[in-house]
Formats: structure tokens, sequence, C-alpha cells
């Protein structure tokens, strides 16, 4: 936009493309929202104090988890989703 590569229009908003840019704060990924997406995180029941020291497994859904986590823990592996879940506004 500085460079006349890109055009903001209206240009009034140039200003704001300028302050989302340049005035960038951290944020709060997980705010404990119960409408956003769970978190493809699966922790494995028994192995710690859940959610903190627990291991767990990342996959796409269950079925992956489910596999992933046999593979290293074995058949009897019980595994618990993480109730954390991702803003998606």
């Amino acid at each position: 936009v500085k460079e006349g590569k890109m055009k903001i229009i209206p240009q009034r908003y140039e200003k704001v493309w300028f302050n989302w840019l340049e005035n960038i704060h951290d944020w709060c990924v997980s705010r404990q929202l119960w409408w956003g997406h769970r978190i493809p995180v699966w922790h494995v029941k028994g192995t710690g104090v859940y959610p903190t020291t627990t291991e767990y497994v990342v996959a796409r859904n269950e079925e992956e988890a489910m596999e992933k986590a046999k593979k290293k823990y074995g058949d009897s592996v019980e595994l618990q989703q993480d109730a954390d879940v991702l803003d998606t506004w």
C-alpha cells in the first residue's frame, strides 16, 4: 500500500489498514468459547495430571488419534479430547 502496489478503497481506510499491521498485539487464541472448533489434541488417560502433564496425541480426528495412540501406548489406551476450543470469528 505504501509503495502503491496495492490500493485500499475507500482510501480513508488506509489508516485502519496500517493500524492493524503496525500496531500488532498478542491475541489469546483460545478464550474458552463453547462455539469454537475443538483443539485436535487427545490426552492419554493415566499418563499424568489432566490436562497439564498428560501425554497427548495430535490428530485430525478421533479415529486417527486412537490409531496413533495404540501404536505408542498399546491397544488398551484410553483418550480424552482436550476441552479447549479455537476462537473462530
